[in-house]
């Protein structure tokens, strides 16, 4: 299995697909996808509401939206829009990069950041077609960047 595990690590989504066959990790059984159209809108969770008096209502979306869906939008976060703005064009940029210089940043086998697929998690699993890069940042001890 760590063979597989390596191969995933490495081989990007534009390698893959200048052969001629997808690999057969790619390819998911007829009807096993559900490709009908979302029908549960993402639950909204305000960051502010959550530290409110009155924070039940906003905690009971925040656990069905990660029952239902497995996600919810986080709004009131402080965030600035300037700052997502930036943080999707250095996205962007990195991915436009040549696959070599990429490469640079790829995660091991046994790590979960950095840049690769899907870890492979068992000899049977079916992939995504992508390519990702995966970075803790916050908070600062957990970091494992080894690039």
């Amino acid at each position: 299995m760590a063979e597989t595990q390596q191969e995933t690590v490495f081989k990007s989504v534009l390698e893959l697909a200048n052969n001629n066959e997808v690999p057969e990790k790619y390819i998911y059984a007829q009807g096993s996808i559900n490709t009908s159209p979302l029908l549960l809108a993402v639950p909204q969770v305000d960051l502010i509401l959550l530290t409110s008096p009155d924070r039940q209502q906003e905690l009971n979306k925040l656990q069905s939206g990660l029952k239902s869906c497995g996600c919810i939008q986080v709004i009131n976060h402080g965030i600035e829009d300037s700052f997502l703005d930036k943080v999707l064009e250095i996205s962007k940029q990195f991915f436009a990069l040549p696959t070599e210089e990429k490469l640079k940043y790829a995660r091991t086998v046994n790590q979960i950041e950095g840049y690769g697929n899907d870890k492979v998690l068992t000899d049977n699993q079916r992939l995504d077609w992508s390519d990702r890069l995966y970075l803790n940042v916050f908070p600062e001890d957990i970091r494992k960047l080894q690039f």
